[in-house]
């Protein structure tokens, strides 16, 4: 709703099935997916604050991030019911972008969470910033879904 309404004013033009479709990829799939791969990082290195260890657990969270963006633009289409072709093009066409903007906000992001944020305020300070990122991929998978929808129609013309 953010995205539609406060980045893409659509005001009264609001899809609801585009936030119905967010909400069912945040809670079926965003939510569960970072849940595990926090718990694994701190399983795996251990909760400690220290620089070297937060490089580590930027390294690993930032290894699974290309993935993480794939399957969600990959799931988006699928709701959508779009075809293959169409989902393969614009993974061609904005997921590099997706990837590097997501680097840009959870490299500072993370160092920060996993170095000076207290572990009991990582969750509340991490969906904090988590809603930017979430409005900003929504945004940026849907609208250039309107952009390939209107080049679908006319290459079939």
């Amino acid at each position: 709703m953010l995205s539609q309404q406060v980045v893409e004013k659509k005001g009264e033009l609001h899809e609801v099935d585009r936030t119905v479709r967010s909400v069912l990829i945040g809670s079926f799939y965003t939510a569960p997916a970072a849940t595990f791969i926090y718990n694994s990082v701190d399983k795996v290195f251990g909760s400690s604050q220290s620089p070297l260890s937060a490089l580590k657990k930027m390294g690993m969270i930032g290894m699974l991030t290309p993935f993480n963006i794939f399957t969600y633009v990959i799931i988006n289409n699928a709701l959508q019911f779009k075809s293959l072709d169409y989902t393969i093009h614009q993974i061609k066409t904005d997921v590099p972008r997706m990837i590097l903007a997501g680097y840009c906000l959870s490299v500072p992001t993370q160092f920060i969470l996993l170095t000076v944020a207290p572990l009991k305020h990582r969750v509340l300070l991490g969906n904090m910033v988590r809603v930017l990122w979430t409005c900003y991929l929504t945004h940026a998978s849907n609208t250039s879904s309107h952009v390939l929808k209107e080049e679908e129609e006319e290459s079939s013309e």
